[in-house]
This record gives structure tokens, sequence and C-alpha cells, in this order.
């Protein structure tokens, strides 16, 4: 099969390598006091864009296309644009020298400038600008950007997991140059979790769907989020480093600008953010990430993409003890645990990418490409985690002698968690994509074929002893509490996808537009064949400010992957059938003046239709789902964003989420007894209790929240500066949320009643330019060499979770049993996140 997967990727490229003849341009360029311009742009698009910057002597060299009309963009934020056309025969050198004017005022490193379009015009995408803002987040991932701006919700810091409208983590799709991606699926707890995908200082731009999103865009029910890395025009790079880990990145092109590389590399360790956690012990978690994107033009016409990545994701832990008090300010219990010295838990979750995709660009209205990737992931668990707990009630009293120490002790017991669990996962896919624009349409279209195989080791359990006996099960006493017998499977399987869409410009004016599609797939595990339509209108009316009107409609159907396919005792059902959803999406972008400054403002009301839905439930980030299609349910709700400039130069923004996601799940009725007890009287006695009789009946119990209904969330960003010291800047970044819902383990979905604490966050950061390029440099000609090649250098200090509030993760369900009322009881005990927490950081771009 690698034999003949290399061999359609050479027959590929030999059938469209084609080479160009091409001229030589030659640019200084000038100011009006005949000052050299440094990083001056020069580009012009002829089937790709391509270009080149001004060095220290404001010199120029651009090598375009022979006995061609070439039209080149002279540009510069500070300096007014010139275009210049050139039609040059083979091999003819032009020089020239360009004078430039000033156009904009220029504050430090803020400049005032346009509004940037926030929306794509074709795919009704939110566009996130990956340079705005410098948020204070423990991750430094991409998903602490969207969370405030793409109405996603997130209740972890430690993660990068996040869920879209009433979906789960395993319903988001993600893109990067056009290859899907996928997250571990083994990962219990944010702390384990590493470093996601997407290396931010790659990034070039970022689209984001909550849904409603076109045909082209996959097989899942939630939201599609479309990364695309950078194609360098100039040698450069960034290097940042702080008590979280250190990132370095570099990218450039040859001479002849027909090769670019960007290469990263990312390391991270969460140990500051760990310590602050209430099991304590000897943390040591490490995160590594090498990634690249390279192209190749061997003309206008056709290039090469190359993508790689290897991940590195290791989480070792030998824990010591742990306290966590919780309940209410009266009412406080004390949560103690003592740990096995030969406790331990070693992770790791390792993976390797390596796509290749073919372009070929014949002219401006027709494109196709090819694409062929590999995926591979090797993930396993291995802990043995043995301990001892004791639950007791806290004085709470200040007048006693004892306040704050356990004045009554409820329950004590043990308990040993063991796994060796290993999950192999490999996935290889070919693609063909193309789209061909006509006068008022822009047709495309696409072709998939995934091979799948999916190699699961499972070999756990959990034994809780309480008060030295083992917890009863169905009226025996046993020695496990939970097993998950082992088991070893192997699964291979084929999924085919399709896709064929238009967009369609209704009238000269350009007001209207609607794309509309179809979607296919199959897998032949299931044997389900899908077909999916879908439909989106954008109506631009006539008003003062820009306003876009929008609509979308449409199926999503998910098939099953491994995970929705295995119940809560580890049996795996092939049958399951795809998930299927309906969404309705009405929506409104608006942009307007305001303290003569660019506003924006965006809002979607949505609703989602569920059939055919897998019930699940959170445990910290791991889904644990039923295996077994017997949910249907909605999920309805608005959101509302606004953003644009509050302090002049730096963009800041506030957004608000309300929703309800409802599930019934087929089949989770419950009896109900009462007993009724009767009295009888005879020779003038009354007999109490003479007669019992038993009543029953069948209760439904209808719908309930799912495990994402978060009804109300509410993100605020906000950067200002010193304007007498405009190189200093502050980032607040505040999230409420309430909670979410949760319930006992192991038990029916109905039981879920309970409601998680709201996550409560506040960060704050400060940034201070050290260096940008816009300041004044040394006379001395090796010191301007050396500071030339710098752009900016930023010191930063943050503050996580400033207030040092208790956000919840998860609970766990401890037994313990009482002696003073000789019975046995669950608890729920709060896993908290991490406390206030300080961080320093470094950054360098060059």
């Amino acid at each position: 099969m690698s034999k003949q997967f290399s061999l359609s990727i050479l027959l590929i490229l030999s059938i469209f390598s084609i080479y160009a003849q091409s001229a030589i341009i030659k640019v200084k360029v000038l100011d009006n006091s005949n000052q050299a311009i440094l990083n001056l742009n020069a580009s012009y698009k002829y089937g790709v864009l391509k270009g080149s910057s001004s060095d220290i002597d404001g010199n120029i060299e651009l090598k375009i296309p022979a006995n061609k009309e070439v039209i080149i963009k002279f540009s510069n934020l500070a300096y007014k644009t010139q275009y210049i056309t050139f039609n040059l025969q083979e091999n003819e050198v032009k020089t020239l020298k360009l004078k430039f004017k000033k156009s904009s005022i220029v504050v430090g490193e803020i400049t005032k400038k346009g509004f940037k379009k926030q929306y794509r015009k074709e795919e009704q995408m939110i566009d996130i600008d990956v340079k705005q803002g410098k948020l204070p987040s423990p991750t430094g991932d991409i998903s602490s950007l969207l969370e405030g701006q793409a109405f996603i919700h997130k209740n972890n810091e430690l993660s990068t997991a996040y869920s879209v409208r009433g979906g789960n983590f395993d319903e988001n799709l993600v893109y990067v140059n056009d290859f899907e991606v996928y997250r571990p699926f083994l990962i219990r707890s944010g702390q384990q979790e590493g470093l996601s995908f997407i290396n931010p200082d790659m990034v070039d731009k970022i689209a984001f769907s909550a849904g409603g999103f076109q045909s082209k865009y996959g097989d899942k029910m939630a939201s599609v989020l479309d990364v695309k890395y950078k194609r360098p025009i100039k040698f450069g790079g960034t290097f940042s480093a702080s008590l979280l880990g250190a990132n370095a990145e570099i990218e450039g092109t040859d001479k002849s600008r027909n090769f670019t590389y960007a290469v990263g590399a990312r390391y991270k360790t969460s140990k500051l953010l760990l310590g602050a956690q209430d099991v304590k012990g000897q943390y040591a978690p490490t995160f590594v990430d090498v990634q690249g994107f390279f192209t190749y033009y061997t003309s206008p016409k056709f290039h090469l993409e190359y993508i790689g990545n290897f991940a590195l994701n290791k989480f070792d832990f030998i824990p010591e003890d742990r306290t966590t008090d919780f309940g209410l300010v009266n009412f406080q219990n004390r949560f103690q645990v003592y740990y096995d010295n030969n406790s331990a838990e070693n992770d790791s979750y390792n993976s390797l990418m390596n796509g290749l995709a073919a372009v070929y660009h014949p002219n401006e209205k027709f494109e196709i490409k090819m694409l062929a990737s590999a995926y591979n992931m090797t993930e396993k668990e291995n802990f043995d985690l043995l301990g001892e707990y004791f639950l007791g009630e806290v004085e709470t009293d200040p007048s006693n002698d004892n306040v704050g120490e356990v004045k009554n002790v409820l329950g004590s017991g043990a308990f040993h968690d063991w796994a060796r669990n290993t999950l192999y996962t490999d996935i290889y896919s070919v693609a063909h994509k193309g789209k061909y624009k006509l006068k008022r349409h822009n047709i495309n279209w696409g072709v998939t074929y995934k091979h799948e195989i999916v190699q699961d080791q499972l070999n756990e359990w959990v034994r809780i002893d309480s008060s030295g006996y083992n917890t009863p099960n169905n009226g025996e006493a046993i020695a496990f509490h939970k097993i998950l017998k082992p088991d070893q499977l192997l699964l291979e399987s084929n999924r085919y996808s399709a896709y064929i869409q238009d967009t369609w410009v209704i009238g000269d004016t350009n007001r209207l537009e609607i794309n509309y599609g179809v979607r296919t797939q199959y897998w032949d595990i299931n044997k389900k064949f899908i077909v999916s339509p879908r439909i989106q209108l954008r109506y631009l009316p006539k008003s003062k400010g820009h306003l876009e009107l929008k609509a979308a409609a449409g199926l999503y159907s998910q098939q099953p992957f491994y995970r929705e396919m295995r119940n809560f005792d580890g049996e795996v059902n092939l049958d399951l059938k795809p998930q299927k959803s309906a969404h309705f999406i009405v929506g409104a972008d608006y942009t307007f003046k305001a303290w003569d400054r660019d506003f924006r403002f965006i809002t979607e009301a949505y609703y989602k239709y569920l059939w055919d839905n897998v019930p699940y439930k959170y445990d910290n980030v791991l889904i644990r789902y039923y295996g077994t299609n017997n949910s249907t349910g909605y999920v309805t709700g608005i959101d509302l964003r606004l953003n644009g400039e509050l302090a002049e130069g730096v963009e800041s923004w506030v957004s608000l989420s309300v929703m309800s996601a409802q599930e019934d799940i087929a089949g989770d009725s419950y009896t109900e007894y009462e007993i009724v007890k009767k009295k009888e009287e005879g020779y003038g006695i009354t007999f109490s209790n003479v007669t019992d009789t038993v009543s029953q009946k069948e209760v439904e119990p209808g719908y309930i929240a799912k495990p994402s209904d978060q009804r109300v969330r509410f993100a605020l960003f906000f950067q200002d500066y010193i304007p007498s010291f405009p190189y200093v800047k502050v980032h607040l970044n505040l999230v409420l949320a309430t909670g979410l819902p949760f319930g006992p383990p192991d038990s029916e979905r109905y039981q879920d009643t309970y409601r998680m604490t709201a996550y409560k966050r506040f960060d704050i950061g400060f940034s201070a330019s050290l260096f940008n390029k816009k300041m004044r440099l040394s006379k001395n000609k090796k010191v301007k060499k050396v500071f030339s090649h710098l752009e900016n250098v930023w010191l930063s200090f943050e503050v996580f979770n400033i207030f040092a509030i208790k956000n919840v993760a998860s609970y766990s369900w401890v037994e313990a049993y009482d002696t003073r009322t000789q019975t046995l009881g669950q608890y729920a005990v709060p896993n908290y996140l991490t406390d206030r927490r300080f961080n320093l950081k470094l950054k360098v771009d060059f």
C-alpha cells in the first residue's frame, strides 16, 4: 500500500511539473528625505502571491514572470501604497528608484488603520486576527483566543478542548492547510494534556464557524476551525520563553522566492500550574512539539505543500497526599488522601503527522488540489494509585479552639486504581479538491478516502474498600468495585466522503449571495450511507453602516469513531449508527462608528435538532459514551459579540452566549414505589400496620440537560496602553459561566441532576515593548545593522486567576462508611483547578 501511495504521488508531481521563464526587477525605495526604507513590501499575484521586502539599504530584488503583464504592489503601514505594472522580456533586468510619502501616524507599535473585515465573504466564517491581543493564558493556545471571539465554551484552563453550542469535544472539526487534525482520545484530565496541534507562531489566518457551515467542511456536528499556516516572503521568526515553557519559530524563502519554509518548536511544562492543586506530589510533565510547513513553486501555476508534525507528550506523577475542603460556609467537609509510596502515574501521548499536497492553478478561475496524509498516534496509560482516604466535618465556629480542624469523622476507606491501557490509531487519507469560478458562480467539489486502523488494549480496574470490607455490589461482597475486562480490539475500516457546492451571487449589486451544496459519506463498518444537504444565504441591505444579514440550514451527520462505540463496561457496538443534527441559524453582522472608530456587532440565533445521538458523560476532559443511539434532543440559543478599539489602536471585545441543550433518552424510565399502610378496627380496637400495600408506577424522565448544557457564558477582553508610555500595555481577560450538569458515576443519565459551581476567572497581563523597529537606532553602523534584524522585543508579566477562585474541573465520588449511622454513603468531592499563579515571559520577533 505504501509503494502504491508513493507511486501515486510521483505520478501527480510528474503530470503537473511546469517551469516558467522569468525577469528581474531591482528597486531602491526612499522616503521624502531620501532615506532608505526598511521592510517595505513588494508583492504580486500570478497564480499565487509572491513577493519580497526591502533591506536596510532600501533595496528590493524581485523575480517576475517574463512576457506577462504583472502588477506589483509596494506597501508599508507607514507609507502610501503604490502600484506599478511591468511587462519584461525573458532574462531582462529592470532597475528603478521609488519615493514614498508618509500615510499614517505611528505611536510606538500602535498604527491607526482601517477596520478589518470580520467575515469571509463566501464562507460566512468568523476571521480571527491572531495578532490582535496578548491574552494572558496558561495554555498559550489558539483555543484561548477563540474563547471570547468565536462563541466557544471552555471550563478548564489546563485543557485546550472546547465545546460549541451544546456539542462535545469530539464534535469539532479542525483543519490545518486543508488537512484534518485530531486530538488524543485517552486523556482523562487537563493536567495530562500537552500541546495542541496548532502552533500559534506559524499561523497566518484563522476562520471559525459555530454551526451551519458549508458542505466542503467535513462530517462533524458542532463547529469547524480552518487554520492556514504562513507562506513567508522574507526571512524572520520569533522566540519566546516563560516559566511555562519556550517556543521558537523560523521562516523564510530562498533567493528565487520559489521555496518557502516555516518551522516551529515548542516546549511546555505545567509544573508551575500543577503545584497549585490540592493533590501534592512530584509532577514531571514534559510536552514537546516540532512541526514544519514547506512550499515549493515550480511555476506560478503549480506548487507543492508539505506539513509535518511530531509531538511527544509525557505526564509522570508520583502522588503524596491530598487535602480538599468543600461545602458551605457553616458546614464544611474535609477530604484527605494519603497515597502509598509505590503509587505512580506514567502516561504518554505521542503523534506523528505527514501531509503532502499538489496544487495546480492554471488561472484565476480554476484550481485543483491533491492531498495525501498519514496520522499516527500512540497513547499509553499506566497508573497504579493506592491510598487511604478520610472524610470529616470541619469546625467552622470561630469561637471554638479547634476551628478549622476536623471535629467529626464521617467515614474512611481505601482505594486502588490500576490501568495498563494502550491505544494505537493510524489514519491514512487521500483527497482531491477543486474549484472553478464562473461570472456569478463559484463551484467547489471534493472526494476523500480514509483508511483507519485502531488497536485498543484495555486493562483497567478500580477497587474501593470502605472500613475494612469490600464495597457490596448486587448484594455480594466482591474484591473489585468495577472491572473493565482485559480486551484487545483491532478495528480496520474505510471511510468515503464527497461534496459539491456552489456559491451564487445574484444581481449586479452583489447584495445577495446563496451557497448551496450536498455532502455524502459512507463507512464500511456500519454500512450506512449518509446524504447531507446544506444552504447558506447572505444579504447586504443598503444602510449607512455595513450591515450583513445571513441565514443557514442543513443536515450534519457524524459517523462514529471508535470512542463512541465503546460503552462504560468496555463493550464495543459495531452497529452504532451515525449521529445526526439539523441546524437552523439566522444572524447579523453590523459595522458602525463610535468615538470616530470602527466597531463591529455580531449576533446569531440558532436551533439544532438532534437524533440518533449517543448519550455520554464528562469525566474531567474524558468523554464516556453509552455506546447506543438512543438519544434525541435539541439545542437553542443566541450569541452576541461586540469588538472594536475601546482604546485607540488596540482591539477589545465582549461576548455573551445564552443556551439550552436538552436530550430525551429512550428506555430510561424507572419504577417508583409507594408503601401504603392500612389500619383495621375490630372489637373496639384499632390495629395499625396490619396490611401493607405497595403501589408502583413507571416514570419517564423526559427531557434532561445534556452534559454540555451551559446556560449562560460571558467573556470580556480589554486592552489599553498608557498614553505617556505607548510601549506599555495592559490586557484583561474575564470569563463568567454557569455550571455544567453532573451526577454519580456509572448511573443513568436522568440522575445527573446536580450542577457544578459557576466558572469564574479573571486574568491580567502587562506587556512592555523593550524594542521595536520604529525606535531610533544608534548611528553606529555595526549596532544599527544588528538591531535592524529585530522587529519587536516584548516583556510580559501575567497573573492567572488573580482572585484565586476555586473553579471545579470534575467531582470524585467517594464511598465512606459512617460508624455513627452504620450506613454507607456517597460524597461528591470537587477536583479544583489551578489557584493564583504568576508568569514572566520574554518574546523576540525578528
